[in-house]
């Protein structure tokens, strides 16, 4: 049998108490709960109006955001997202708002998102959550995704898998404040603690494999953060 997750809801909220407060009650419902204070870990956040999700797999199963954000509002990437070509259901996702708009009621209408006015009921995000659950596979994975944005970085640098091990090198593709891509030739595997034995801009000197996916005979890629 498959193995069954946990639902994942992104919720998008700049108002850091709000963003707890709804944090804990869906945490208390068995959600997986990942909490930004801005649209920052979707590709539609950056400035081109093209920019398309490339992922073949939700990154969430359901979105839950804030209208008033820095630099975008919530409907706006609610509807970028419609055009990115972003694969969670369109249904599962919902915009709150203290400002009650008739043309925003449209557009999201148009878009099949719901819509709660705040200050809002728990009760109507339950019932709202568990129609949301109606559409989930939870046999089907959910992608990863990062808090933070990550940079492209060209650098090749030397690592060790523990204190006993030989030094290793790789290829640096983009980095964060918390975390790295790297090419390389050593099958590694998720959980393995990293020793980075060269500096890096952000700092860190121990990291922990995240995923690691095979390019070719040989030569992998791999995901680590702190």
């Amino acid at each position: 049998m498959p193995v069954m997750r946990n639902p994942r809801v992104n919720i998008f909220d700049d108002d850091a108490t709000n963003l707890t407060m709804l944090k804990t009650f869906l945490a208390t419902l068995d959600f997986e709960v990942l909490t930004f204070d801005s649209p920052v870990i979707c590709p539609i956040y950056k400035d081109h109006a093209d920019n398309k999700c490339s992922r073949s797999i939700p990154c969430a199963d359901i979105v839950l955001t804030d209208n008033q954000m820095p630099r975008m509002t919530g409907l706006e990437m609610l509807v970028r997202q419609a055009q990115g070509g972003c694969p969670i259901d369109s249904r599962n996702k919902a915009l709150m708002s203290g400002d009650h708009n008739v043309d925003s009621d449209k557009r999201l209408e148009g878009l099949g998102c719901a819509f709660f006015k705040k200050p809002f009921k728990f009760r109507d995000i339950s019932t709202w959550l568990e129609a949301c659950k109606e559409r989930i596979d939870l046999s089907k994975p959910v992608a990863t995704i990062r808090k933070e944005e990550r940079y492209p970085f060209d650098a090749e640098i030397a690592y060790a898998c523990d204190t006993n091990t030989a030094v290793h090198k790789g290829l640096v593709i983009n980095l964060s404040n918390t975390g790295l891509c790297l090419k390389t030739d050593i099958p590694l595997s998720e959980g393995q603690a990293i020793a980075l034995k060269t500096d890096l801009p952000n700092t860190i000197s121990t990291v922990i494999v995240r995923w690691v996916k095979e390019l070719s005979a040989g030569q992998y890629m791999a995901g680590f953060s702190l």
